[in-house]
């Protein structure tokens, strides 16, 4: 007899699903590259500049070890 696993209540579930990560910038990176590696779409960097406005003031000028909200 296997035991089933425990279903994860829906909120749960909607809270990992909805959860920002955060990226660490490295050498070389872009915010076009980090879209690309983290959404498979380089075109949306836009949405990485607008996640974290408060650190980003030119979006082309961007430091190793700064760390991103990725939404």
């Amino acid at each position: 007899m296997t035991a089933s696993p425990t279903p994860q209540p829906a909120a749960a579930q909607q809270k990992a699903e909805t959860a920002e990560r955060i990226y660490e910038v490295k050498p070389g990176d872009s915010l076009s590259k980090i879209a690309l590696e983290v959404y498979g779409n380089a075109a949306r960097w836009s949405e990485i500049f607008e996640a974290n406005k408060d650190q980003i003031k030119n979006p082309n000028l961007i430091h190793p070890g700064q760390k991103f909200r990725i939404p």
